[in-house]
């Protein structure tokens, strides 16, 4: 114990000084998320494509998630954390998981491709995967169609992207 007392207090200064860089660095780097995101808000305003509502959230998400990602990395570099090994242990965990959930990140590819391309909206009644009804709700996932006798079906994106899609239209009721 004495050993690691005396350990700490030769490395005070130098401790107080990573551990303030790590703060500013974590500091900036919420200053830099809250900017890239309010950039990307007001590109998307400004471009002439037509962004929903829920792929701007997914942006937005993206960016917060990335830009997080890089500065936590910099403030554990400026703690003295080994960041090879860190790096390469996140790449292999990301290969095993990307393996284990590989049916929904197909679903979540085929989400972002609806997203994109439009094929319906909500409020329009379609026939896909080899159901039909209205349109309730969409997300990165799944959509959720309500039939005329009122049943709410869920619709991997997938199995719709991967299939005939027919649009019948905006419904009026």
């Amino acid at each position: 114990m004495s050993d690691f007392v005396n350990w700490f207090v030769g490395q005070e200064p130098q401790i107080g000084l990573r551990l303030g860089g790590a703060l500013l660095i974590l500091f900036g780097g919420w200053l830099l998320g809250l900017i890239v995101v309010r950039v990307a808000g007001r590109l998307m305003d400004f471009s002439k494509l037509e962004f929903s509502k829920l792929l701007r959230q997914f942006i937005y998400k993206l960016i917060r998630w990335g830009v997080a990602g890089v500065v936590l990395i910099m403030a554990l570099g400026q703690l003295g954390v080994e960041i090879g090994p860190l790096i390469a242990g996140l790449g292999v965990a990301g290969f095993i998981l990307g393996f284990a959930m590989q049916q929904t990140l197909s679903n979540f590819a085929a989400g972002f491709m609806l997203l994109l391309y439009r094929p319906y909206d909500v409020g329009d009644e379609i026939e896909a995967a080899g159901a039909s009804g209205m349109v309730e709700g969409m997300n990165l996932v799944n959509t959720t169609l309500r039939t005329e006798e009122g049943t709410v079906i869920t619709i991997p994106n997938g199995k719709i992207w991967g299939g005939v899609i027919k649009n019948n239209g905006r419904r009026t009721t």
